[in-house]
């Protein structure tokens, strides 16, 4: 996948104006980022809930492509660089009532760059997990456990 055009903010894009929707559905776009020499992968902690650990994922908006924004989240929330893989599905969010709420591109991202500093380093932690330790932080999250298993970290894991 051609990444090379992306953007890396020195701050979060802040609100909604640009968002795309599709059928009233917002549509959000996401990295599992792993690193695959150490077979981990990286979770961040949530910004709406604490003690919750989630796979970073932010607004698609209308100026980029669905990969470029699954990138630049990645990079805002979690402060990593990389390379685009592959697609690893699309999932749909459901709200507390049932009611779907967004749907969410999730990417494998291969992690080339760990930052020092980035965009959401002030209230965001980042946390490397092995493979069964992921599912189980993101046992609140079950499409991103599902996205998770849908990695190639986990057809490693289990061969």
């Amino acid at each position: 996948m051609d990444n090379t055009h992306t953007n890396y903010p020195d701050e979060s894009r802040i609100g909604r104006d640009q968002q795309v929707y599709d059928d009233d559905l917002r549509q959000i776009a996401g990295c599992i980022a792993i690193d695959h020499q150490q077979n981990k992968v990286l979770l961040i902690s949530s910004s709406k809930h604490e003690d919750v650990w989630v796979l970073p994922k932010g607004g698609w908006e209308n100026d980029e492509t669905k990969e470029e924004a699954a990138i630049r989240e990645t990079y805002e929330e979690a402060g990593v660089k990389g390379r685009l893989v592959r697609l690893v599905g699309n999932y749909i969010n459901y709200d507390s009532y049932g009611y779907p709420k967004g749907v969410i591109w999730f990417y494998e991202l291969e992690v080339k760059t760990i930052m020092e500093c980035w965009p959401e380093m002030d209230f965001r932690e980042r946390k490397w997990c092995t493979l069964d330790e992921a599912l189980y932080l993101l046992r609140f999250k079950p499409f991103m456990q599902q996205a998770l298993m849908n990695s190639s970290l986990a057809t490693q894991t289990s061969l």
